[in-house]
C-alpha cells in the first residue's frame, strides 16, 4: 500500500508553476495597465467640493447679549437651534429647488467637440430661452455645423433643420431661442440638456451629503461630489446664503408680528389718551382751575405712593386683559406678543416657548404633512401650552384686582383725610388719574415698538460659514492609484487564475513531482524532449536527453549494486500502454552502457508491436523465430549495431499469432541462460503491462525494472498500476523514469542539461512569450 504523502505544499513547486509563465503576466499586467491609462484619460473626473458652516447658539449669541442691556428685550428668543433639524432643512427638496432655480441650473452646456464632453459652465457661447415651464423629461438640443450666423439643430435626435441665432425654434416639446454670447471659436457640436426642474432637484438632494462634523460640535460638514467644480462649488455657496436667508425669515417673522399688535394698540392707546386729555382741558376750563396741584400739595403728597403703585398695577391689569383678548380672537398658531408681561415671569416663559413651538411648525410644515408624527405632537403642545397661559393669565389678572381693591380702600381712607378739599379737585383727580394710566400705557407700548424695530434691524444669520466652497482640482473618482493598482492586481490575477484553473483540470503527469508526489517506488530520473527521438544520439552528444540518460545508467547501478562486477545483469523497460518511449529509452540506455566497456545486448521481447527497428538496423527475425524453429543457433539471430562497439541488438522476430505461448516456451529461459554468459548487460524492451500480461509472464529473469512514464501522455490516475505492480512485488527492483519532460519551464533540481547543445533560433514573438 502507498504510504501516505506529506500534505505540506511545496512552495518551490508551486512558485515555479507561475514563475515558468512570467511572459504571459508581463504581458496581462502591461494590458491591463492601458487599459487602465485609457480608462482614466477618457473617463469624466469627478471632484468633491465641501463647506463648513457652524450652527450658533441664539443663547451665545453675541449680538443678543449685547441688546440685552435695552429692559426686558427677550424678543431675539433663546432656543439652541436643533442640528438634526437644520440638517434637514438644508436637505430639503424646496431649499435645493430654490437654490437650483436661481441658478438657472435646469439648463446645462456641453461641448462635444472633444472625445470627453466639457461642461461649459460660466463658458458657453450661446444661451438658451426655454419658453416652456412644464419640463416633464430630459430634453436634448444639439446645434453643430456653425456658419457665421446660422447651425444645424435637433432636439432628442430629431433633426429640426437649419436655424439661426435669435429666431425662435419650434419644435414638438416646446419652442425655444438660442442667442450668442460670444464667438464659438473651435467648438464644433454643442450638447445643450433642459432638466425637469424637480427631478434634478431631487437628483441633487441624493447627491448632496450634509453631516455633523463631530457628535460635540454645532458644525456641519456640507458636501456634494459633480463632474463641474466651479458650478458645484456655486451651488454650495448659493444653498447656504438660500438658508440663512429663510433663517432670517422666520426670525423676523416673530417680531413684525409682535411690531403690527403693538402698532394697533398704540392707535387704540393714542384715540383714549387723547379723548382723557380733552377732558382734562374742558374740565379745567368750566372750573377755572389754573394749578390745583400746589394748593393741595401737602394733602396729595400723602396719596402720591399709593396713587402710583395703583398707577402701576392698573396698567398690568389692562396689558393683561389685552394679551388674553388676543388670544381670545386669534387662531391657536398665531404667534403671541412677547416681552409684555415683564413682571409674571411664568407667563412670559410660557409665551416663549408658545412662539418658538409655532416657528418649528411652520419650519416643519414645508417639509411634513398634517398627518407628520411631530406635526401633531407640536399641534397638541401648542394647544395645551396656550391653555395653560390663559389660565396663568387669569390667575395673575385675580390678583392684579385684588391689589386695586386693596389699593381703593386705601385711597378712600386718604381721601376722608381730604374732605375739605373743594369738589372739583377731587373730580379733577379722577380724571388726571385716567390721563396718567392711558400715558403710561401708551409710553411704554413706544419703548416695546422701538425695541422690537431695533430686533428687526439687528436679525443674526443661522449659520456662520467657517469655509467656504471653493472650486479644487484634485478629484476624487477615478481614483489614479487605485485604478492602476487595481489593473495591476487584475493583470497578474487572470494568467493566475487561467494557470490554477489549467493546472486543476491538467491531470497528466508533466513532472517528476507528479511522479514522486504520487508513488513511493524509485525514481531514476527524467530525460528532456530529445531533438532526436526516432534515432540512437550521437556518441559525443551533449543534449540535454543524453545527459539524462547518462544519469538514468548511474542511477540504475546504484538500483543493481547488490549484483557482482561480473555477473550480468539483466534490466527489464516496460511502460503502462504504448507509445511512451519505452523502446527509445530501452536503445539509447543500451547504447550508453557500451560506452563503459560493457559487452551490452538490446534484446526485444514486445513480440506484439516491435518497434527497435525504428532506431536501430534489426535483424528481422529473432526471438519468435528462433523458438519455433528446431536447428538455428541463437547468435544467427544476434548481429552488432553500427557504429558502436560491444552493442548487439536481438530482434523480437516475427510477429507470432500466439505472443504468450511463446512467451511461457521453456526456451525463454534457456535464452536468458545463454546470453547471461555472453553479456554484461541484457537491456529487454517488453510489451506494456496494461494491455497485456507478456511483461509479467517473464518477470521472473528480470534483475531490475525501468517503468517509463511519457509526460503529458498518461493521467496521474493511471500511476496505480504501476503502484500495484510495486507493492504486489510483481516487478523485480521496479524504478520509474520520467520521458520527454520539458526542463524549460524551471522543474525539478537542474542537472546542467545541455550545456554545449546547438539552441534553436527561434522567432523573436516566440522567445518573449515563452513559446517552446
Amino acid at each position: 500500500m502507498i504510504e501516505e504523502q506529506d500534505n505540506t505544499i511545496n512552495l518551490k513547486e508551486e512558485l515555479f508553476k507561475y514563475l515558468s509563465h512570467w511572459r504571459w503576466f508581463v504581458l496581462s499586467v502591461f494590458l491591463t495597465l492601458i487599459c487602465a491609462v485609457l480608462y482614466l484619460k477618457f473617463t469624466p473626473k469627478s471632484y468633491n467640493i465641501a463647506t463648513k458652516i457652524l450652527i450658533k447658539d441664539e443663547k451665545s449669541n453675541d449680538l443678543a447679549n449685547q441688546l440685552s442691556a435695552f429692559s426686558e428685550m427677550s424678543i431675539l428668543g433663546n432656543g439652541k437651534n436643533n442640528i438634526e433639524n437644520e440638517i434637514e432643512i438644508l436637505k430639503s427638496r424646496t431649499l435645493i429647488y430654490n437654490t437650483l432655480d436661481s441658478l438657472n441650473f435646469n439648463i446645462q452646456y456641453i461641448d462635444n467637440s472633444q472625445v470627453v464632453a466639457k461642461d461649459l459652465y460660466k463658458n458657453t457661447p450661446v444661451k438658451l430661452v426655454w419658453n416652456e415651464h412644464n419640463v416633464t423629461e430630459v430634453i436634448t438640443i444639439q446645434i453643430s455645423n456653425f456658419e457665421e450666423n446660422s447651425f444645424n439643430v435637433s432636439v432628442n435626435d430629431q433633426k429640426i433643420g437649419k436655424s439661426t441665432f435669435g429666431k425662435s425654434i419650434k419644435s414638438e416639446f416646446g419652442t425655444f431661442v438660442i442667442n450668442s454670447l460670444m464667438p464659438i471659436g473651435e467648438i464644433s457640436e454643442i450638447q445643450i440638456n433642459v432638466f425637469p426642474k424637480m427631478q434634478q432637484a431631487e437628483a441633487y438632494q441624493k447627491n448632496l451629503n450634509v453631516a455633523p462634523s463631530s457628535k460635540t460640535s454645532s458644525v456641519i460638514d456640507v458636501s456634494i461630489i459633480d463632474q463641474t467644480p466651479e458650478k458645484a462649488a456655486d451651488f454650495l455657496n448659493t444653498l447656504i446664503f438660500n438658508y440663512n436667508l429663510a433663517g432670517i425669515k422666520d426670525k423676523r417673522f416673530i417680531s413684525e408680528n409682535t411690531a403690527n399688535f403693538i402698532s394697533d394698540r398704540l392707535l387704540l392707546i393714542a384715540e383714549e389718551l387723547g379723548d382723557v386729555e380733552s377732558q382734562v382741558e374742558g374740565y379745567k376750563k368750566t372750573n377755572t382751575l389754573s394749578d390745583i396741584e400746589t394748593e393741595v400739595k401737602l394733602y396729595l403728597d400723602k396719596l402720591s405712593s399709593v396713587e402710583k403703585s395703583a398707577l402701576e398695577n392698573e396698567t398690568k391689569i389692562n396689558i393683561v386683559n389685552e394679551v388674553i383678548n388676543h388670544i381670545a380672537k386669534t387662531k391657536y398658531d398665531d404667534l403671541v406678543p412677547s416681552g409684555l408681561l415683564a413682571s409674571d415671569v411664568s407667563s412670559e416663559g410660557l409665551i416663549q416657548e408658545i412662539n418658538q413651538l409655532i416657528l418649528e411648525k411652520q419650519r416643519i410644515s414645508v417639509s411634513a404633512t398634517s398627518e407628520n408624527t411631530n406635526y401633531i405632537q407640536l399641534e397638541q403642545q401648542i394647544r395645551s401650552l396656550k391653555s395653560n397661559l390663559v389660565a396663568s393669565l387669569k390667575r395673575n389678572l385675580s390678583s392684579l384686582q385684588i391689589i386695586r381693591n386693596d389699593y381703593k380702600r386705601q385711597e378712600s381712607e386718604m381721601q376722608s383725610k381730604l374732605s375739605q378739599v373743594p369738589k372739583q379737585e377731587r373730580e379733577f383727580r379722577i380724571i388726571d388719574r385716567q390721563q396718567k394710566v392711558k400715558e403710561a400705557l401708551y409710553l411704554f407700548l413706544l419703548q416695546k415698538r422701538e425695541e422690537t424695530n431695533i430686533t428687526l434691524a439687528a436679525t443674526d444669520l443661522n449659520a456662520k460659514v467657517i469655509d467656504k466652497a471653493i472650486a479644487t482640482d484634485k478629484p476624487v473618482a477615478p481614483k489614479t492609484m487605485i485604478v492602476l493598482l487595481a489593473a495591476l492586481i487584475l493583470g497578474a490575477l487572470i494568467p493566475f487564475i487561467v494557470i490554477y484553473i489549467q493546472n486543476l483540470l491538467d491531470t497528466k503527469i508533466k513532472t517528476r513531482f507528479d511522479i514522486t508526489d504520487n508513488s513511493n517506488i524509485p525514481f531514476l530520473g527524467d530525460i528532456p524532449t530529445s531533438e532526436t527521438s526516432d534515432q540512437l544520439m550521437e556518441l559525443s552528444s551533449r543534449s540535454s536527453a543524453a545527459e539524462a540518460i547518462r544519469i538514468v545508467r548511474t542511477n540504475l547501478d546504484f538500483i543493481l549494486s547488490d549484483k557482482n562486477e561480473d555477473e550480468c545483469k539483466v534490466i527489464f523497460l516496460t511502460s503502462t500502454i504504448s507509445g511512451e518511449g519505452k523502446t527509445f529509452v530501452s536503445a539509447n540506455l543500451a547504447a550508453t552502457f557500451s560506452l563503459s566497456e560493457k559487452k551490452v545486448l538490446l534484446m526485444g521481447l514486445d513480440l506484439r508491436n516491435p518497434k527497435i527497428y525504428e532506431y536501430i538496423k534489426v535483424n528481422p527475425l529473432g526471438v519468435s523465430n528462433y523458438i519455433t524453429s528446431n536447428g538455428k543457433s541463437l547468435n544467427d539471430y544476434i548481429i552488432p549495431v553500427e557504429g558502436y562497439k560491444n552493442f548487439d541488438v536481438l530482434s523480437s522476430g516475427s510477429i507470432p499469432p500466439n505472443p504468450t505461448e511463446i512467451l511461457m516456451n521453456k526456451k525463454i529461459k534457456d535464452i536468458f541462460d545463454q546470453l547471461k554468459t555472453q553479456y554484461d548487460y541484457i537491456i529487454v524492451d517488453t510489451a506494456p503491462v496494461s494491455l497485456v500480461t507478456d511483461t509479467l509472464l517473464i518477470s521472473k529473469y528480470a534483475d531490475a525494472t525501468i517503468y517509463v512514464v511519457r509526460a503529458n501522455k498518461i493521467d496521474k490516475e493511471m500511476l496505480r498500476i504501476p503502484n500495484e505492480l510495486y507493492r504486489e512485488n510483481k516487478l523485480s527492483k521496479l524504478t520509474l523514469v520520467l520521458n520527454d519532460s520539458d526542463v524549460t519551464k524551471g522543474y525539478g533540481y537542474g542537472y546542467g542539461y545541455g550545456y554545449g547543445s546547438k539552441i534553436e533560433d527561434k522567432p523573436f514573438w516566440k522567445r518573449i512569450l515563452g513559446i517552446y
